[in-house]
């Protein structure tokens, strides 16, 4: 995939929303998911053509966690989230 301005935004939102997980937990937290789409939630309605809720984001979260490490794509994980997102938002709009 190209990436667009959408895309590089979209894979900065991820990469500086695991820094402030890391801020705030700095280790695991098994609730991830759910923080980070709460955290996430306002800058990345302006990224989407779609208007998920939290719970479609949290749980949209942990279907591409799981693609990721089954996948186990090279590349940076926030660029591979931010692509999946972008096609999940395409395909829901």
């Amino acid at each position: 995939m190209e990436e667009t301005q959408q895309h590089a935004d979209m894979r900065h939102l991820f990469g500086s929303t695991a820094r402030a997980h890391h801020a705030v937990y700095g280790g695991p937290n098994p609730g991830w998911p759910r923080w980070y789409a709460e955290w996430m939630y306002g800058q990345m309605l302006g990224l989407l053509d779609s208007d998920p809720t939290v719970e479609e984001l949290e749980a949209w979260l942990v279907v591409i966690d799981a693609r990721y490490s089954d996948e186990q794509p090279e590349g940076s994980w926030p660029g591979h989230y931010a692509d999946w997102t972008i096609t999940w938002d395409t395909d829901r709009s």
